[in-house]
């Protein structure tokens, strides 16, 4: 009876259990802790860490903002410390795919493999908590080199 009782509890819990809604997780605003470029042969540069005190890029204006999906605040920034503010709508494709899309002001392209062309600004999710999201730019960035940019990013 108690074997029997322990497994009732415990199939109940499991399921009881259910994934968290990955929509729900990013919903919050998201400052860079660390950022990674990657250039075109493979190699990782860490150029901002929030933690080192001297930086070979300044990411304190990078901003993400997707507390409401139909009011996206996005700010960017450039290798010469230029920041790009944008608003717009964001979605989770396939829970795997952050969208960045119908911004204003449009981005610009360089060339046909930025992301920044008619389908947004696209980040892979690497994972997600309460307190930090690592994410990973799907195509090149003109802003930062054409580097592929990764990140790590604390709630704020």
């Amino acid at each position: 009876m108690k074997t029997i009782m322990v497994s009732f509890v415990l199939l109940m819990g499991l399921l009881g259990c259910k994934n968290k809604d990955i929509t729900a997780q990013l919903g919050r605003v998201w400052i860079v802790k660390q950022a990674i470029h990657i250039d075109k042969n493979g190699g990782r540069n860490v150029v901002y860490d929030k933690t080192n005190g001297v930086n070979l890029f300044n990411y304190e204006p990078f901003l993400l903002d997707l507390t409401n999906a139909d009011a996206l605040k996005f700010t960017d920034v450039a290798v010469g410390g230029d920041r790009y503010d944008f608003v717009g709508k964001w979605r989770v494709d396939e829970k795997v795919k952050l969208v960045l899309y119908d911004l204003s002001p449009e981005p610009t392209c360089i060339d046909d493999r930025s992301d920044c062309m008619k389908d947004g600004i696209q980040f892979f999710i690497n994972s997600v908590s309460d307190n930090e999201l690592k994410i990973n730019r799907l195509y090149s960035s003109d802003k930062t080199g054409d580097t592929l940019n990764e990140y790590i990013l604390q709630a704020k």
